[in-house]
């Protein structure tokens, strides 16, 4: 059980981890490839920045998220593990 725990903790963390890398490599190549847009008839200058990324919620959250996702990942552990036992 202990290692499903673990197993569950370390899966949760590389989820959490790759979202906020996928989000943080989004914005880098939307600001690789930022084109301002201009008009004939604009004076004002955009100043547009797209690097980085905004993580929308709480930190409790964040921190849900991340307890939940261990949850769901234990859950199939010890589901994967008890129709292993059955065969």
């Amino acid at each position: 059980m202990n290692r499903n725990v673990l197993l569950a903790l370390l899966g949760a963390s590389l989820l959490h981890i790759g979202y906020f890398l996928v989000q943080l490599l989004i914005g880098i190549v939307q600001t690789f490839f930022y084109q301002p847009q201009f008009a004939p008839t604009d004076v004002v200058l955009q100043s547009e920045v797209a690097f980085g990324f905004v993580s929308r919620g709480t930190p409790l959250f964040l921190l849900a998220s991340y307890f939940l996702a261990a949850l769901v990942l234990f859950m199939m552990l010890k589901t994967k593990e008890s129709l292993k036992r059955k065969v």
